[in-house]
């Protein structure tokens, strides 16, 4: 388990989009929406509940937070660090230090492909 876990009132912002990305977040009881603001619209990507997590690309790749994240409800979060992710991985079975490496992998390459592809004009489309 973590060795730090927040907690968040209905309402309270968790991650703000745009904000350095540097932890993940796995959420221990409550739910929280996952949306993004364009044009002065907000979109709803996602509301998760208990062991679901979010924040996740911080853990790969750093750079900003690319959503925000609000409590729905009164929330307990865990908070995870890439070193804790590494400490994880580096104990475990062999299998799962592969399948982790193999499914981030695939994930950057798709997020990539996914940005600079005619894909990424009709995901703008639906924000407009």
């Amino acid at each position: 388990m973590p060795d730090k876990t927040l907690h968040y009132t209905a309402g309270e912002r968790i991650i703000k989009a745009g904000e350095s990305a540097d932890q993940a977040y796995m959420i221990l009881s409550g739910k929280v929406r996952v949306s993004l603001k364009k044009d002065g619209k907000t979109v709803d990507l996602a509301v998760l509940g208990e062991d679901e997590i979010f924040g996740e690309a911080a853990i790969f790749r750093g750079g900003e937070y690319g959503a925000n994240v609000d409590a729905l409800e009164d929330s307990e979060i865990a908070v995870f660090t890439p070193d804790m992710l590494e400490d994880m991985i580096s104990s475990s079975h062999p299998f799962l230090r592969a399948l982790v490496s193999m499914l981030t992998e695939r994930l950057k390459q798709t997020n990539t492909r996914l940005v600079t592809s005619e894909t990424r004009e009709f995901i703008d489309i639906g924000f407009a």
